[in-house]
This record gives C-alpha cells, sequence and structure tokens, in this order.
C-alpha cells in the first residue's frame, strides 16, 4: 500500500507591482505604508531599534522623481479578512541612471514572521528578470547586520564569511547572507555601522575643532550651512561630492564614480526638504585660492529628534595631513549641537578598509555597532531562485 504524499500548502501571499500614490493620504498609498511597516520589523528584529529602517515619506518620495536612480518597486501581499492587502515582504531594484548603468542595485526585506516561506526567494527572482529585461550588467545587494562576529584565529570557521579585502566579518548563517549567496552573489566587502552617543562631554567638540585649526592653520576657514547649499558654494560641493565617489575604497566592487553637479545637488536638497529631511554641513575653505577642500554632512529627519547620521566627509588628496577632517566634523557637531539638541545618537558607516576615517570617527568617541556586506555577481551569473542552489564555499 502506498501512501499518496501530501500537498504543499497553498500560498497565502502573492508578488504585486507596488502602486503608486500621489501622496500618502492617497488609497493606493497603503504599499508605500506597508513597505514602511516591513523595513521597521526588520530592523526591530535585527539592531532592536528602527534607526536605520526607511520610513513611508522616505518611499514615496524617493518614488516622484527619478532623474538620477530609476525604483522598481515590488510587494508580496496577503489579502486580509476584510479583503485589505497587508504587506508581508517588499523589494527594490535601484537602476542608476547617470552614472553606473550597468548596475542593478536590489534589496529583499520580508517580515521575520513570514520567513521561510518562499518570499524572499521569489521576490530576488523577480528582480533578476527586471534586471535582465533593463540590459543591467552587475548584480549589487548590502545586508545590514547587528553584530559582526569574530572569525577563530587558529582554524578554518564557515560560520564567519571573511571578503577578500580581509577586514571585518559577517556570520554565514545571517538570512539575508543565505539568500544572496544562494542566488550566487559574493562578499566583497565589510562596511563598519558607527554610533555616537550624545551630548558629548563639556567641551569635548571645542577641543577637538581648536587643536584641528592649529594643525591646519591660517590658510583655512571653515564655513557651515543648513538645509539649502548656498549657491556661491553649489559648483564646488559638487565637485567635493563627485571626489567622495572616486576616492571610496571599494575593493573589487564594479563601482564607478558617480557625476554630480550643480542641479544634482539642488535637487538632492529639495527631496530632503520633501522627505522632511534636514541636514548641517561644515566645509573648509583654501583662503589663498578660494577653493572647498573639505566638508561633512550630518542628515536627519525631522521627525526622530533623537538620530541623526553623519553622511559625505571627504578632503581633497592634496589638502590632507592638515586634519581638515577632524576639523570639519568637530565643528560640524558644534553646529548639529545648537540645531538638534534632543539628538542623542549620531550612526555613521565606514568601509573596514579606510583606516583614516575610521580612525577620526573613533578619536570622536564613535563605537562599533553592526555593519554592512556588500556583495555582487554578473547578472547572466545570479541563479533563478527555482534553482534552489546551496551557498557556495567561503565569500
Amino acid at each position: 500500500m502506498t501512501t499518496a504524499p501530501t500537498p504543499a500548502p497553498q500560498a497565502t501571499w502573492r508578488i504585486i507591482d507596488a502602486p503608486h500614490g500621489a501622496s500618502l493620504d492617497a488609497p493606493e498609498a497603503w504599499a508605500y505604508r506597508g513597505i514602511a511597516e516591513v523595513e521597521r520589523e526588520c530592523a526591530l528584529d535585527e539592531f532592536g531599534h528602527d534607526d536605520v529602517a526607511q520610513r513611508a515619506i522616505d518611499v514615496l518620495v524617493g518614488m516622484q522623481d527619478q532623474r538620477y536612480l530609476r525604483r522598481r518597486r515590488l510587494v508580496a501581499v496577503e489579502d486580509q479578512p476584510d479583503g485589505t492587502p497587508r504587506v508581508v515582504g517588499h523589494a527594490v531594484l535601484y537602476l542608476p541612471q547617470t552614472s553606473n548603468e550597468h548596475l542593478a542595485d536590489g534589496r529583499v526585506a520580508v517580515l521575520p514572521s513570514h520567513r521561510r516561506r518562499g518570499i524572499g526567494a521569489q521576490l530576488a527572482e523577480r528582480l533578476r528578470q527586471i534586471a535582465v529585461a533593463e540590459g543591467r550588467t552587475t548584480a549589487f545587494a548590502e545586508v545590514d547586520f547587528a553584530h559582526e562576529p569574530v572569525p577563530a584565529e587558529d582554524e578554518a570557521d564557515d560560520r564567519v564569511l571573511v571578503p577578500p579585502t580581509g577586514s571585518g566579518a559577517v556570520a554565514a548563517d545571517h538570512p539575508g547572507m543565505v539568500l544572496a549567496r544562494r542566488l550566487g552573489l559574493r562578499l566583497e566587502l565589510v562596511s563598519r555601522r558607527s554610533v555616537l552617543e550624545l551630548p558629548l562631554p563639556d567641551g569635548a567638540a571645542e577641543r577637538f575643532a581648536a587643536d584641528a585649526r592649529a594643525a591646519a592653520g591660517p590658510d583655512y576657514r571653515v564655513h557651515t550651512w543648513q538645509d539649502r547649499t548656498p549657491e556661491e558654494w553649489i559648483e564646488q560641493y559638487a565637485d567635493l561630492e563627485t571626489r567622495l565617489t572616486m576616492d571610496e575604497p571599494n575593493a573589487d566592487l564594479d563601482l564607478l564614480p558617480e557625476r554630480w553637479d550643480a542641479d544634482r545637488v539642488r535637487f538632492h536638497d529639495a527631496e530632503h526638504a520633501a522627505a522632511g529631511r534636514g541636514y548641517v554641513v561644515t566645509a573648509a575653505e583654501h583662503v589663498p585660492t578660494g577653493q572647498l577642500v573639505a566638508v561633512t554632512m550630518l542628515l536627519f529627519a525631522r521627525d526622530r529628534p533623537e538620530l541623526s547620521e553623519q553622511e559625505t566627509t571627504v578632503v581633497l588628496p592634496e589638502h590632507r595631513g592638515h586634519r581638515l577632517g577632524m576639523l570639519v566634523k568637530a565643528v560640524n557637531l558644534q553646529a548639529h549641537a545648537r540645531v538638534r539638541p534632543a539628538t542623542r545618537r549620531i550612526s555613521t558607516w565606514n568601509n573596514e578598509n579606510n583606516p583614516h576615517m575610521l580612525a577620526i570617527n573613533v578619536a570622536l568617541g564613535f563605537r562599533p555597532a553592526g555593519g554592512c556586506a556588500a556583495l555582487q555577481a554578473n547578472v547572466a551569473d545570479v541563479v533563478p531562485a527555482d534553482v534552489g542552489a546551496a551557498p557556495p564555499a567561503g565569500g
């Protein structure tokens, strides 16, 4: 006597293109609110807080004007008893439009309660198909994690993945890493997330700034602005943003420098304003030439008063060695304290193989708080989700 096989359970979810609403009050906005809720739940599960989670307004604003970065968004939904859809997972494919046009940058997130049901794999497969149709040649993905594991010193440790750079590590069994490696993506780089607790000890920022000013000397002076880049500096600020993408140590990632100009700076200023974000920038001018040679930014969401994020920091190569990185960061921390006195922490990311910037952050008081694994593969080599290949050995 033979027993009939038990039928596989019927999937209760389906994948659709995320509808776009003109505002968060539009009927279609359920999708963007659902994406934000998935991001929040995933962040709480991984980090214990939602500092790194995208808000619904961030999703909305990013979809409204895509001249520099086009986005294809998918949602996995379940129908609730009242017939309304609930987002249980989402995926987005970022498609650069003016630089790195070969790139397909994907992100997949699934509610912790709905993992191991094939949702993530099917969302990733849809992204793969879109990347192929778009003619993109390099697939890129990032996996955020809360704790960096320590590899065993004396023997191979297959529980821990170390990138070819040899700097940083990520757990092999992290759900995001398991999915990415199953699809054929290779670990190339690990970045460190760090957090600075605020307020700083009395006088700390002032002492850092004074010491850096003394080292820089009279040939450099600082300028600080908020929320909108002054027209007198906008072209030079754009040049510094371009320079950052040239200098960032990206190991063997297939990333090319990004082209910035004044229009792109204005675009991002407007996008920040539309999303309810503000920022404080401090730049250093080389007085003899009138050129901006260093800059840093602290960015924040106005409805998240306890958190700010350290963004762009760059010093032109020919002006390094004068402690300008410390100068602009310390002065910007002073300005930030005046603008955002209620902020209790600043979050930042640095490549593990960028020792100079890491040293500045450590001196200021930033402490490790997880990281980010960067993976890539040729689009043609990404494994379709239904193949179910085992993760490759190593990174």
